[in-house]
């Protein structure tokens, strides 16, 4: 089943998902290792202050083009 990561500074997921059990993680690079795990992860949703990091949403676009980053706001 697809996941969600969400990319937080806290351990609570963001309100409004869909996502019965989303992965929750801290730093962009628990990203880049859960990316890197056999999982199938289909959405990752930067929050916080991650949510401005356009770096990070553009290389997890280029790196892993078949999984939709989404900046909340």
């Amino acid at each position: 089943m697809p996941k969600t990561l969400i990319v937080s500074r806290t351990s609570q997921p963001t309100s409004g998902l869909t996502d019965e059990d989303p992965i929750v993680v801290a730093t962009p690079l628990d990203v880049i290792v859960r990316l890197q795990r056999p999982q199938q992860i289909r959405t990752v949703v930067l929050t916080g202050p991650h949510a401005t990091n356009h770096e990070l949403a553009a290389f997890l676009g280029e790196f892993y083009p078949s999984i939709h980053v989404e900046c909340e706001r």
